[in-house]
């Protein structure tokens, strides 16, 4: 068995202690009720912490949830409680079915006796590329995405478009399912999605934009269906209009920023785009 520990610098609750490091209301509820371990002392309920008292947090031993396939991963950063890792473009995150980035993790967890389920923290659609965070436990993958909801988990994206496009605006609108063309559309109706776009670049030779996307919410398909109904579909994503044909759209999220668990220590991390001129 696996724990999270602490050294306490405080006279504090183990409850007030919890909260005040990011676990969830339901964490806490079943750490105090199944227990911990104060001092290499197990205990339960609400005990007094001391300074300098050690708290170790169990981690119960999880069975993988993919079948492990072998095949390459970028990692770009891992600690005891995640890893982040830049993924290619034409892979599914964990489709069932066919061979995904989940196997891949699968095959890792395995391989480095990471005894967990794969608990993917953000995801990117098949064809978009970048950076993606994996959480090795449930308290830690309930944190971040606790982050995600309270906007404090930042992630950027790079998006090729034609032409040379101007833009500076923040960009909110409601997205709904189209069933017939299986793909999300702006109307009345639906999710609010938030982004922000800026162009950070014209290539005068290929004559294209780059649009650098900060996503305040995390809708489905939002930066695609939202820069074609701005009238600029990224380039290669014949599903929201565009007129190239090319094995993938050119999206790719770039850099991601987050306060880390444990430590609140901020995070930032970048991945080179590897998307190509036409």
């Amino acid at each position: 068995m696996n724990y999270i520990s602490f050294k306490i610098n405080e006279d504090i609750k183990v409850k007030k202690f919890l909260v005040k490091n990011g676990f969830s209301k339901r964490a806490i509820t079943d750490i105090v009720k199944t227990g911990y371990i104060i001092d290499d002392i197990n205990t339960s309920n609400n005990q007094d912490l001391k300074e300098g008292d050690l708290l170790k947090i169990p981690i119960e031993d999880e069975k993988l949830d993919y079948d492990p396939i072998e095949g390459k991963l970028n990692i770009v950063y891992e600690d005891c409680d995640i890893l982040v890792v830049d993924k290619a473009a034409n892979l599914t995150v964990n489709s069932k079915g066919q061979e995904s980035l989940a196997n891949h993790l699968a095959y890792y967890f395995q391989d480095n006796n990471i005894k967990s389920k794969i608990r993917l923290v953000n995801r990117l659609d098949m064809n978009t590329s970048g950076l993606l965070m994996v959480a090795k436990n449930p308290y830690a993958f309930a944190y971040y995405q606790k982050q995600i909801e309270d906007n404090n988990f930042f992630k950027y994206y790079l998006a090729v478009v034609e032409g040379n496009v101007k833009i500076d605006k923040t960009i909110k609108t409601k997205l709904s399912y189209n069933e017939n063309m299986k793909r999300y559309d702006v109307g009345s109706e639906g999710k609010l999605a938030i982004s922000h776009f800026k162009t950070i670049d014209y290539d005068q030779k290929n004559n294209v934009s780059y649009i650098r996307a900060d996503i305040r919410t995390g809708k489905t398909h939002q930066i695609r269906s939202q820069l074609s109904y701005l009238g600029h579909p990224i380039i290669g994503d014949k599903l929201y209009g565009s007129n190239i044909e090319m094995d993938r759209f050119l999206l790719h999220c770039y850099e991601i920023k987050f306060k880390r668990f444990i430590d609140r220590k901020l995070i930032d991390l970048n991945s080179k785009p590897s998307l190509v001129n036409i």
